[in-house]
């Protein structure tokens, strides 16, 4: 009976809870394992039927309307419960690890219980714009709950609103579960939200009813009483459990089997229960699970604490289980917590997964001993009056079921069964990379905090969370990345001063990128040996080439890549400065000038490549002096074997120019080219305030003498050669005659050309381009110009210093590197991963699985933090609930004039005028900008009505949706309604059907 079909079963891969006294799923347990009870309690007064206790839930008024794009004014006005139930929602998605952009097909199955909240914000906001009996419907009743979640959180499989009283949670379950086995979605939502706002604190507790008399929820015990109102919220994610094991997700527990039936009419009445039915749906769902009673050890019962009603449901329990051969447990949340009328079976749904999956039966609270009906009657059943450890039995997985009876007589019941034991992802000391984003920077800086608590206390998972944030979370626009070098050092990966520069903001497009690739200047000796060790990817693209530049330096290029870099200890400071001060003053290694462009050749076309294999792909090519050799390789313009052998032979032809030096200024060419000496030419003008001098060593150096005269910043650089000078005018003249014979293509990938201050689009640069490119200036400024004049985000593939040189030129630009400096203590892979990593705060995506060697498994991460504030009437909310509705009593109107400007806002025209004010109330918003964006901002069709209205009654016009949305920024919109106010002649217009789409 054990060895079931993956194919009919579900799991719980997520999941979420607001209940009595809490609002996360760690510390509903807490209450549980500690037997707690959470009815909050006050003194009753003497002879009084109501009763001063109630389960509530914390802070039921607020929200944080910013996390789902809604505005202040739609948040106020929508039904607390419902606010609850998308946050619910949201946060069960999340730690079921669900990237919604990227998942289609999720359905959605939520209820709602009773509210008088839209008699009370529709009383104290009546005659409000934007407030009518439309706007109150849509963001109160019941049956737009599922859709809500599904439109604001993009869903677009079904979403349906259930209904069945006390059962509506696990009959949201039931369907859910059987939408999935049906595949009508791949991912399925059961939420469901019941509470009252304001709290009612208390109930009526006359002699005979159904209400506690003491405050205290007592299922099957001999004292109880009654039941015990209160409130909760949560929501549940499904996915069938082939597809969970498949995906790697983390299954909380697996549901084998729901059912559902309804009593009918065998029982006293309408409200009563029927202990036949009761049986049937538990043995129904034993039926769909293939399972035996003898299968289960525990029932969390829908133990409402009522005499008859614990009667009926000990008594259907003990028919299903009389011939079991083990103890079954059985428990109920409603002891702890209250009835939580729509949500009581999701507390105990959430209960019995968490036992499952912490392996542990908690106490009912408030549980004695058995009336001496029951215990007559009991057979295996055992009530829990304390907690017991739930070990596993040979030959049997622990099982549990739930049970929920609705008022009415729906009736359902799941079997649960423990998650699948898990294989461990293998231990590592790589380093990882872990993306965060929300949707505000405050609520960044907490989900930051939160993971690395998380990590310090499970540095064991910090690789499956690394895999978790990267394949399967949810992406929002703010952003901040941490590359954890090793278990050990997670706090150092979360240190204040990393994640400041660790973060970025990205909008819905994402940006192209443009690859910068550097020139001789600051390569090194073993330059990427560590990547080529440690990445699989890296290491392949760079051996193909390097078995190429093998041949050309008699296995030098291959011997520079497998040399360890020196470098400071692993435990100093991420720079060394010694090394970094020292580099002008150190003598250069020698090496074959061959051997040198070869090496940063190979290092940057495997880098880039690397890049591209991860998904990172350029839409411009920005070179610089050898690195426009890369990028003619990257554009298709010349083929790798057929570069490097022009690399190796302009190599040859430089050392043919005899000596030469090269001199850094930190200036701009032209202020310090008329301080030239003969012999000495500008080489490179790199950006505003860097060039570089090349020309015969004497020479070079008696400029440098000149120039630090003159006050100016001089440092020489590691050449001997007088590159991009007319000393190559020979050398330059028989590579062009060399390279007549290669096969040059157009340029696929557009290349803004150094030598040109042009771009190479779809055009072939020649052999004489590249007898130019030998010797006349790099014009990388000029360059840089033109790809920023289209692109904002570069990235540096290679050891180089474009970075600051870019920045020269647009401080906003963003340049990422990918290779570190010879000086700093950091490895090869922690540079690439921060490169990535800073990427994705700008919006570029990487492909996340081809940079790890493997799948590994998706794990639960603490929940994304909200920015929750009260969003209540300032009024007290009415106290008749049988009081003429909100339409019939609010009859008058608020007169239309313009609203005076707030302070800073410009007085404005009163169309102006008017649509400020308007933005403002029915946006919710204390200022306005004439840049900001109706839609961006949260309003939506209805709203746009009432703004339509109000022109026509600000200017006795109609003016048409069309002219009104044709710029949704309040500063459009003004322009073009007072432009067809100007153009149009007054006359009656035709009736405008349409409304404005958000």
């Amino acid at each position: 009976m054990n060895e079931l079909n993956h194919d009919d079963a579900v799991a719980v891969v997520g999941l979420s809870v607001r209940l009595p006294g809490c609002d996360s799923v760690e510390r509903y347990w807490s209450i549980l394992d500690a037997g707690e009870d959470s009815i909050t309690r006050r003194e009753a007064a003497a002879g009084a039927t109501f009763v001063p206790a109630y389960g509530s839930v914390p802070s039921p008024g607020h929200f944080d309307p910013g996390r789902f794009g809604i505005a202040p004014s739609e948040a106020l006005l929508t039904d607390p419960q419902q606010r609850l139930l998308l946050e619910a929602a949201d946060e069960a998605l999340t730690t079921a690890n669900v990237d919604r952009a990227r998942t289609m097909a999720v359905s959605v199955y939520a209820g709602v219980g009773h509210s008088d909240y839209e008699r009370w914000v529709g009383s104290a906001l009546a005659g409000r714009p934007g407030v009518d009996a439309q706007s109150l419907e849509v963001t109160n009743r019941g049956d737009y709950a599922a859709t809500r979640i599904a439109y604001r959180l993009g869903l677009q499989g079904a979403a349906v609103t259930v209904q069945s009283a006390c059962s509506t949670a696990l009959t949201a379950v039931h369907l859910a579960v059987q939408d999935l086995l049906g595949h009508g979605s791949d991912l399925a939502v059961a939420a469901v939200s019941s509470v009252r706002v304001p709290a009612p604190g208390g109930y009526d507790a006359p002699l005979g009813g159904i209400g506690s008399p003491d405050g205290v929820c007592r299922p099957f015990d001999a004292a109880a009483g009654g039941s015990v109102p209160g409130d909760g919220a949560g929501a549940v994610v499904f996915k069938r459990l082939a597809d969970a094991l498949r995906d790697g997700d983390e299954i909380w527990a697996v549901v084998r089997g729901t059912a559902m039936n309804n009593d009918g009419s065998g029982k006293s009445g309408f409200a009563g229960v029927d202990a036949a039915a009761q049986v049937e749906v538990v043995r129904a769902a034993l039926d769909v699970a293939g399972l035996d009673p003898e299968d289960i050890d525990y029932v969390e019962a829908h133990g409402s604490g009522t005499r008859i009603g614990d009667s009926t449901e000990w008594s259907a329990l003990a028919e299903v289980f009389a011939g079991v051969g083990h103890p079954v447990h059985v428990g109920a949340a409603k002891g702890g917590l209250g009835h939580l009328r729509e949500a009581a079976g999701l507390a105990g749904f959430a209960k019995a997964v968490l036992s499952l999956r912490h392996r542990r039966l908690v106490a009912t609270p408030h549980f004695e001993r058995l009336p001496s009906d029951l215990a007559a009657r009991s057979g295996p059943l055992r009530p829990l009056g304390e907690a017991l450890d739930w070990p596993a039995v040979p030959g049997r997985l622990r099982r549990a079921g739930v049970s929920a009876f609705g008022l009415g007589g729906t009736n359902c019941h799941v079997v649960l069964e423990e998650a699948p034991v898990a294989s461990a992802t293998p231990s590592s000391d790589d380093a990882e990379l872990l993306l965060l984003s929300s949707h505000h920077p405050d609520a960044l800086n907490a989900d930051l905090a939160a993971l690395r608590d998380h990590l310090a206390e499970s540095p064991s998972r910090v690789a499956d969370a690394a895999w978790t944030t990267q394949t399967a979370r949810h992406r929002h626009p703010h952003r901040a990345y941490a590359v954890v070098r090793s278990q050990a050092e997670v706090a150092d990966a979360f240190a204040a001063d990393r994640l400041r520069i660790q973060r970025g903001h990205t909008t819905t497009d994402a940006p192209e990128v443009v690859f910068v690739l550097p020139g001789i200047g600051s390569h090194y000796p073993g330059m990427g040996s560590e990547l080529a060790r440690t990445d699989p990817l890296f290491a392949r693209n760079l051996r193909a080439v390097v078995a190429v530049a093998d041949t050309l330096t008699d296995g030098a290029v291959g011997r520079s890549f497998a040399t360890e870099p020196t470098r400071p200890e692993r435990g100093g400071d991420r720079v060394d400065l010694r090394a970094l001060l020292r580099r002008k003053d150190a003598p250069p290694v020698p090496r074959e000038l061959r051997e040198v462009h070869l090496s940063l050749f190979c290092m940057e076309h495997a880098m880039a490549r690397t890049l591209m294999d991860l998904g990172v792909r350029p839409a411009a090519l920005l070179g610089h002096s050898l690195g426009e050799w890369v990028a003619a390789v990257l554009a298709g313009v010349i083929g790798p074997e057929d570069a490097m052998a022009a690399i190796a032979r302009r190599a040859d032809l430089v050392k043919t120019a005899g000596p030469g030096a090269m001199l850094s200024v930190l200036a701009a060419a032209e202020e310090v080219e008329k301080h030239a000496v003969e012999d000495t030419w500008i080489a490179a003008e790199n950006g505003p305030g860097h060039c570089v001098f090349s020309g015969r060593p004497e020479a070079v150096s008696a400029l440098a003498d000149r120039l630090r005269a003159e006050g100016f910043s001089t440092l020489p650089v590691d050449a001997a050669h007088p590159f991009h000078t007319p000393q190559l005018a020979g050398a330059a003249a028989k590579l062009g005659e060399d390279l007549r014979h290669v096969d040059l293509k157009p340029a696929r990938i557009p290349i803004a050309s150094s030598v040109l201050g042009g771009w190479l689009d779809g055009t072939t640069p020649e052999p004489d381009y590249w007898r130019d490119h030998m010797v006349s200036r790099v014009r990388f400024r000029t360059a840089t110009e033109l790809v920023l004049a289209r692109h904002r985000v570069l990235v540096e593939v290679g050891p180089g210093t474009a970075r600051p040189w870019i920045a020269q030129v647009d401080p906003d630009a963003v340049c990422v590197r990918t290779v570190r400096q010879s000086y700093e203590n950091a490895g090869d892979r922690q540079i690439l991963l921060e490169a990535l990593g800073e990427l994705w705060t700008h919006g570029v995506e990487a492909d996340w699985p081809r940079l790890h060697q493997g799948p590994r498994r998706r794990t639960t991460l603490p929940p994304r933090a909200l920015l929750r504030r009260r969003y209540l009437p300032d009024t007290e909310p009415p106290a008749d609930p049988w009081s003429a509705p909100v339409a019939a009593r609010h009859t008058e109107t608020v007169p239309e004039t313009p609203a005076p400007p707030q302070p800073g806002e410009a007085p404005g025209s009163a169309v102006g005028q008017f649509l400020a004010h308007r933005f403002r109330i029915l946006l919710g918003l204390r200022e306005v900008h004439p840049d900001d964006h109706f839609f961006h901002l949260g309003g939506d069709s209805l709203m746009g009505v009432h703004l339509i209205a109000g022109l026509k009654e600000l200017t006795g016009r109609a003016v048409p949706s069309s002219v009104v949305f044709a710029s949704a920024t309040l500063g459009g919109m003004t322009r073009e309604v007072e432009a067809w106010l100007t153009a149009t002649e007054y006359e009656p217009e035709p009736i405008d059907h349409g409304s404005p789409a958000s």
